[in-house]
């Protein structure tokens, strides 16, 4: 890391170590909601990455949760069949996939960034 001769809060602590993953399904949504991704690290996240909807005949609605499900919906996104999205979302715990029937699919990849203590 760089010299950090600053009050700011990336400054703190000169000595954390950042670690990436990637995580990558391919997925069919059903007409009720599905976790596809629950962290259980409880340290603050952060992550980037995109919704692929391949087939089906309505969107798909992928929702970011902060304390599980019962928890706070951070960021909602909505795509429609033939479509994808890119997302950068942060502070999140889990995130679900709901679609409209059995019939949609497609992919689901985000690479989750967080630091080690």
């Amino acid at each position: 890391m760089g010299n950090c001769s600053t009050n700011l809060s990336c400054c703190a602590n000169s000595q954390k170590t950042i670690v990436q993953d990637k995580v990558c399904i391919d997925w069919t949504a059903a007409a009720a909601a599905e976790v596809i991704y629950a962290d259980n690290i409880a340290q603050d996240i952060y992550a980037s990455g995109y919704l692929k909807v391949a087939t089906g005949t309505g969107p798909v609605t992928i929702v970011f949760y902060s304390g599980g499900i019962a928890g706070t919906a951070l960021e909602t996104i909505v795509v429609a069949s033939g479509s994808s999205a890119s997302f950068t979302v942060r502070r999140f715990d889990t995130v679900t996939i709901l679609g409209t029937a059995a019939a949609e699919t497609g992919e689901f990849c985000m690479t989750i960034r967080y630091a080690l203590s």
